[in-house]
């Protein structure tokens, strides 16, 4: 069993089973709510924190799931990127100038104590949807999103622009952040189509699983033209490879994109 809360979450979402990889992400919850991104260290991570929830989602009914979750809500409820802080939002006015973003616009940091990430906001932001609960949060986090999109279209990790360079965005980062603001009228419409040209751009050349499989999901999700051509591709590509030595997060992966539709096309709901 892997010790990787990632490739346990992504099983359990693959799988749609309650066996030993629910049991052992139920076990690596921490007291104060959160899991880690290593089933047995801390500190608590919200990107893994909120893959968690989504793939609990599905057993919502089982009391002690309804628990972890409602822990787990609690700490994400609290966490928030250290740049909406009057500290950190002086020292950016008016020291730190080689990043590029409003701090008024936070999200979700992928530890406590630092800014807010395009991953973490993501996947939570998808993880309080899949369990209907409710946050004032969310539409300023939408806004972080945006407001991170590099200028040319998709999303970096964190920012989109340093010492007045722009930052190359990434297939995984802006496969999430489309899946993210999917439901939301608050989506800046030129920054969604700009992201769409760039993951829809890309698709033809990727070969990595991995991303293939989080760009056929973002693609669908927005019912762009180049993602049934990326699924296929996909299949293909899962055909020609030996699926033994696959990663267990890339094919979890492969097999939530190939549903129809995908899993997280809503947040891991059905």
């Amino acid at each position: 069993m892997p010790r990787d809360t990632e490739e346990r979450a992504l099983q359990i979402m693959a799988l749609r089973t309650e066996a030993a990889a629910l049991d052992s992400v139920l076990n690596s919850q921490h007291r104060f709510g959160a899991w880690s991104a290593d089933t047995q260290q801390t500190p608590g991570n919200c990107f893994h924190t909120a893959l968690a929830l989504i793939a609990l989602r599905p057993f919502g009914a089982n009391p002690r799931v309804a628990h972890a979750a409602r822990r787990a809500f609690e700490w994400l409820d609290v966490t928030r990127g250290l740049e909406n802080h009057w500290l950190w939002k002086w020292k950016f006015r008016f020291f730190d100038r080689h990043v590029r973003f409003d701090t008024a616009r936070t999200g979700w940091p992928w530890i406590e104590g630092t800014i807010s990430w395009v991953a973490p906001t993501a996947m939570t932001i998808l993880a309080y949807r899949a369990w209907r609960r409710d946050t004032s949060r969310l539409p300023i986090a939408e806004a972080m999103l945006i407001d991170r999109a590099c200028p040319g279209g998709g999303w970096n990790a964190g920012n989109s622009e340093v010492f007045g360079v722009p930052l190359d965005p990434h297939v995984d980062f802006t496969a999430m952040a489309l899946l993210a603001l999917r439901p939301s009228p608050r989506g800046d419409a030129a920054v969604i189509r700009e992201a769409l040209t760039y993951l829809s751009g890309r698709a033809s050349g990727l070969s990595s699983i991995y991303s293939m499989a989080w760009a056929a999901m973002a693609l669908s999700a927005w019912k762009d033209r180049a993602a049934d051509r990326l699924m296929r591709r996909l299949e293909e590509r899962l055909h020609e490879t030996d699926i033994d030595n696959l990663p267990v997060r890339a094919m979890s992966l492969a097999a939530l994109a190939l549903e129809k539709p995908p899993y997280l096309f809503q947040g891991g709901q059905r």
